[in-house]
């Protein structure tokens, strides 16, 4: 590896554990756009995912005492009919279909937040089962499953370290599941392993950044973390799906 290579690795890693550190998910969200302007999804997203299963194994220790069982239990029984289809969909797709409908149902989740965060209902488990399986999907696929679940969780009416806690488990459970469903598709390979060592260190770094800086801002202020981590991350993966589409 050369050394833009490496620093792009480092980048990607330090971002993403930042980003989770502070808002409790979005890890491939800011990393595989990051990864994806020079590698392929088919090495992107396998060294996205398996940084995702480090991350929050290490945050799971810190927050583990807050998490709310009974929604992480539904949303792990409806991802895992998803996961497998998702890997599938990885091998058989063009990357920038996946990429393009993404950032669309991003874009839609976050304008709806932004503009009536105060009257929407509590979501119920219904729409836990359709989120948890179309996460499953998802994260098979480009390794984001973060958008169904966190625009399920954030209106369960939680505070901020019960949502943080059951995000983080439900992303260790499901990026488990994912990163076995790549392997046994023959996406996790040697490459993959080498490329998520050099980012390991800047990963943890920028975890406990995260961690650090969330402590200091308000609710209010970490609500509009999440949407702002969200919006950026859809700009980020429209341009690129309508940029694939464009040239194909």
């Amino acid at each position: 590896m050369d050394f833009a290579t490496i620093g792009l690795l480092c980048l990607a890693g330090f971002c993403g554990g930042f980003t989770q550190g502070l808002a409790g998910f979005g890890s491939t969200l800011i990393a595989l756009p990051l990864l994806a302007l020079v590698f392929d999804l088919k090495l992107a997203v396998p060294v996205c995912t398996t940084l995702a299963v480090v991350l929050n194994a290490v945050m799971i220790a810190r927050l583990g005492r807050h998490v709310r069982f009974g929604p992480l239990l539904l949303l792990i029984a409806a991802s895992l009919p998803g996961i497998p289809l998702g890997a599938y969909a990885l091998r058989a797709l063009p990357g920038h279909w996946l990429k393009t409908i993404l950032a669309l149902a991003i874009i839609a989740f976050v304008g709806n937040q932004w503009r009536s965060p105060g009257r929407l209902a509590p979501a119920g488990p219904g729409w836990g089962v359709a989120a948890g399986f179309a996460a499953g999907c998802l994260g098979g696929a480009i390794g984001i499953n973060g958008p169904p679940i966190v625009a399920w969780v954030s209106r369960l009416g939680l505070d901020r370290n019960a949502m943080r806690a059951t995000l983080v488990a439900y992303f260790l459970l499901a990026g488990c599941a994912v990163v076995g469903s790549q392997t046994l598709a023959g996406l996790v390979t040697g490459a993959v392993v080498a490329r998520t060592a050099v980012a390991l260190p800047a990963l943890l770094l920028g975890i406990a950044a995260g961690v650090g800086l969330c402590g200091c801002i308000s609710e209010a202020s970490f609500r509009r973390v999440v949407l702002f981590v969200l919006a950026a991350t859809a700009g980020s993966l429209l341009l690129q799906g309508l940029s694939g589409l464009l040239a194909g």
